[in-house]
């Protein structure tokens, strides 16, 4: 078979892929708690922005689901949602679930959705210092996460015990009160809560650097990517063209300029 003739019927296969996409919405879900400046509203921030722009360059239609992140993930890995927006990686979602990769089988940084890091905040009267990639005087005390976030996995594997919340206000809450001394929260929503509240700022301290830097992607479930690997792969290509679009560029620097402010 000539290369022509393979590279039309790839086209036609990617042509019929995106036609049943266009009468049957494709769902996606995402967390259902703040995450500036991704997430910050059924309908808002720049993921979902990004997302909006994919539906108008391939002609698909999105049906979304805003769900508590953990359920997000199991309903995606149980296929009754296909992706979920906005995951970092690990090996257990990749063990059920297909991210963007090269043909060596790397991760296509390309075609992600956005980065973001994730930084130790400390009581200003905790002992607890973090460098080098550990905890120094944390003692049996837990490292508090976001419910359902990967990083929670690198900190236990590091060595350390967690305890979850379901989001970073309450994350806040319980440094706040002293049920935590120390908590890795994700940076742009952390600056955001703390901009909002004088007696945080009071409270806390940021311990650089960060444990983790996350590229986050849109991770379909395997089975669903299997059966529509050509729809998969152009959603992902139209993920990076949304990146890097003029109307994201510009929401982005409004965002996350010198004085971000909720949008």
């Amino acid at each position: 078979m000539g290369v022509g003739r393979c590279l039309l019927l790839a086209f036609m296969s990617l042509q019929a892929q995106l036609s049943v996409a266009g009468e049957a919405a494709v769902s996606l879900c995402f967390e259902d708690t703040m995450v500036y400046p991704w997430i910050t509203g059924d309908d808002k921030g720049l993921a979902l922005l990004e997302m909006a722009l994919v539906e108008r360059d391939l002609g698909v239609k999105f049906e979304f689901q805003r769900l508590p992140w953990r359920r997000c993930l199991m309903e995606v890995q149980q296929g009754r949602i296909k992706a979920a927006i906005a995951a970092s990686f690990n090996k257990e979602r990749a063990a059920w679930g297909s991210y963007p990769t090269q043909a060596d089988g790397s991760l296509s940084r390309e075609l992600r959705m956005h980065t973001d890091s994730f930084h130790v905040y400390r009581r200003v009267d905790s002992p607890v210092r973090w460098q080098n990639q550990r905890f120094d005087n944390l003692g049996a005390q837990p490292v508090g996460v976001q419910l359902g976030y990967s990083v929670g996995k690198n900190v236990e594997e590091l060595g350390y015990p967690i305890k979850s919340a379901r989001s970073s206000e309450d994350l806040m809450r319980m440094l706040e009160f002293g049920v935590l001394q120390v908590a890795v929260l994700q940076n742009f929503e952390a600056m955001r809560l703390l901009k909002g509240s004088a007696s945080l700022r009071k409270l806390l301290v940021e311990e650089g650097p960060p444990v983790k830097v996350a590229d986050q992607y849109l991770l379909f479930n395997t089975a669903f990517f299997e059966a529509n690997p050509g729809l998969v792969k152009a959603i992902w290509s139209a993920v990076e063209r949304a990146r890097k679009s003029k109307p994201y560029q510009d929401e982005e620097a409004a965002m996350l300029g010198p004085e971000p402010q909720p949008r």
